[in-house]
C-alpha cells in the first residue's frame, strides 16, 4: 500500500513537474517572441532616424551649395564695383561707390539672394551709363569761365559761351569723358586744335584749344583716353581746355555733368 501510494505520489510530483516546466518555457517563449517585437521596433525606429539624417545632411549641402554660389555672386558684384570705381577714376570723379551693404542675417538667405541680383543689376546699369554718357571731368583744372552769357574776353562784348573753360598746364593730359568715336579732329574756326568725340544717346563732346591731338578720326576711344594735351590754340587768351557737350545737337550746361554728387573736387 505504501508502494503505492508512493508511486502515485511520484507520478503527480511528476505531472506537476511537467506542467511547471511546460508553463515556464512558455512563458520564456513569450519573452523572447516579445523581446523581438522590440527589437524589430528599435530598429525601424534607427532606419527611421537615419534616414531623417540622410535628409538633413541633404539638406545642409544644399545649403552650403547655395552659400558656396552666393559668395561667389557676392564676389563677381564686388569685381564690378571695384570696375566701377575705376571707372569714376578715370572719368576724374573722386567718389567711392561703397563695397558690402546692407546687413542681412544668413537665415534669410533668400532675401539676401534676392539683394545680390538686384545689386547686381543696378550695378551692370551704372557701368554702362558711366561709360557711355560725358559724366565726369576731361581736365582737373579751375574753372575760369563757365556756361551761359558772359563778357567776351576780346572785345568785351556781352556774349554766350557754348561750354566751360578750364585753367590747365601746357600740355596737360585731357581725357575722353565717355566712350564714342572720334567724328573730327583738327582744326576749327575758334576752336583752334579740337576733337569731337560722338557718344550713345545723341551725346557729342568738344575739347577746344588743344596744342595736340593724340587721336584719329574714326577711332574708337573709351572713358578715360587722353584724346590730346591742353594748349592755347585758336580764339584763346591763354593755355586752358575748351569743353562743350552737347545732345542731338543742343548745348548742354556741361557742369551738370561734371558731377555725381557735390564731392568731387577740381
Amino acid at each position: 500500500m505504501e508502494k503505492n501510494s508512493l508511486i502515485k505520489y511520484y507520478l503527480i510530483g511528476l505531472t506537476v513537474a511537467s506542467f511547471t516546466a511546460l508553463f515556464l518555457a512558455l512563458n520564456s517563449s513569450g519573452d523572447i517572441k516579445k523581446l523581438k517585437q522590440e527589437l524589430a521596433q528599435k530598429e525601424l525606429e534607427i532606419q527611421r532616424l537615419k534616414e531623417e539624417l540622410k535628409e538633413k545632411d541633404e539638406q545642409l549641402q544644399k545649403v552650403a551649395q547655395e552659400k558656396e554660389v552666393l559668395f561667389k555672386k557676392l564676389k563677381v558684384i564686388e569685381e564690378k564695383i571695384k570696375k566701377a570705381n575705376k571707372t569714376l577714376k578715370r572719368k576724374g570723379i573722386r567718389i567711392r561707390l561703397p563695397q558690402g551693404g546692407k546687413f542681412i542675417p544668413a537665415e534669410e538667405g533668400e532675401k539676401l539672394k534676392l539683394y545680390a541680383e538686384n545689386l547686381d543689376k543696378n550695378i551692370d546699369k551704372l557701368l554702362k551709363v558711366m561709360a557711355d554718357v560725358p559724366i565726369g571731368v576731361p581736365l582737373y583744372g579751375k574753372i575760369t569761365s563757365r556756361f551761359g552769357k558772359r563778357r567776351d574776353p576780346f572785345n568785351g562784348r556781352r556774349a554766350f559761351h557754348s561750354g566751360l573753360d578750364l585753367k590747365a598746364r601746357y600740355k596737360q593730359a585731357v581725357f575722353a569723358t565717355a566712350n564714342g568715336y572720334v567724328e573730327f579732329a583738327g582744326w576749327k574756326s575758334g576752336y583752334g586744335k579740337v576733337v569731337i568725340i560722338k557718344h550713345k544717346y545723341g551725346y557729342k563732346t568738344y575739347y577746344g584749344h588743344l596744342s595736340k591731338i593724340r587721336v584719329k578720326k574714326g577711332k574708337w576711344v573709351k572713358a578715360g583716353t587722353v584724346i590730346g594735351y591742353a594748349g592755347s590754340t585758336g580764339r584763346a587768351t591763354g593755355v586752358h581746355l575748351h569743353y562743350e557737350i552737347r545732345r542731338y545737337g543742343k548745348l548742354i550746361n556741361p557742369l551738370k555733368f561734371l558731377y555725381l554728387n557735390r564731392t568731387n573736387s577740381f
